[in-house]
């Protein structure tokens, strides 16, 4: 009887396996319990939606990320501000705001969007000692010396346009801004009061000099001299223009 049975099997698998791939189907529907839409999808993996990123990263181009900005360079004859006498003492020179170069658009930037603008100044001065013409090897431009690559992650769709001291400063103030939503400490005092004591004022600084990457990669300043050296003359600076703004 077993032998039968056995007989019987192999001819029905060698007719179904021999039949047309409709008949197949048709048999396999048939199937007591089976449903074509619900079984083939449970059958078949679907794909999870990837969580949103939660992190305050700043997520520039990778060439800006980690990139350490060498020195600006200027033209023969270009009127460079310094705020320092010639003898480079610590003493700021007796000037008055109006003589600044730029005054009025760091202040009109620094208000709009509650920017220190000791900082503002201070990173001008250092980036680009106030030359509208300055630039670099690396591609940054103007007075705060400004990527076009990071200026365009910011909603800037002319890099051209970093030429100009109104659009190059507010532009360089919207990165200093992004900066400081990654890297700040301060949970009470605006951007527009912040201390170059907090350890956040320092790793903004870095992060403009060398990338928000390298800040990452090091949990701080970077160990690179040229970053160490900027963050120290920048910090000279905001202290300098405190005093010779003590009004702001």
């Amino acid at each position: 009887m077993e032998r039968i049975m056995s007989a019987t099997l192999k001819l029905l698998l060698l007719v179904f396996i021999t039949a047309p791939a409709s008949a197949q189907s048709r048999a396999v529907d048939e199937l007591p319990g089976f449903s074509p839409e619900t079984d083939l999808q449970a059958s078949t993996p679907v794909p999870q939606p990837i969580a949103p990123a939660t992190g305050k990263s700043t997520e520039l181009p990778a060439e800006d990320a980690f990139l350490v900005k060498p020195d600006a360079e200027h033209e023969p004859g270009a009127e460079l501000f310094d705020l320092f006498d010639e003898t480079r003492s610590k003493t700021p020179r007796s000037s008055k705001p109006k003589k600044i170069p730029y005054f009025e658009i760091v202040k009109k930037e620094a208000t709009a969007q509650d920017v220190s603008i000791y900082l503002i100044l201070a990173v001008i001065q250092k980036e680009s000692s106030f030359d509208p013409k300055a630039y670099n090897p690396s591609g940054a431009v103007g007075l705060m010396q400004m990527l076009p690559a990071t200026a365009k992650y910011l909603g800037l769709k002319n890099p051209k346009a970093l030429w100009s001291p109104e659009v190059n400063i507010k532009y360089g103030v919207k990165y200093l801004n992004v900066l400081e939503k990654e890297f700040g400490t301060q949970d009470t005092l605006s951007f527009a009061k912040c201390h170059t004591s907090d350890i956040g004022f320092t790793n903004i600084l870095a992060a403009y000099n060398a990338g928000p990457g390298n800040v990452r990669k090091y949990n701080g300043v970077p160990p690179f001299k040229e970053t160490k050296r900027y963050v120290e003359l920048v910090t000279e600076y905001f202290h300098a223009f405190e005093q010779l703004l003590p009004a702001f």
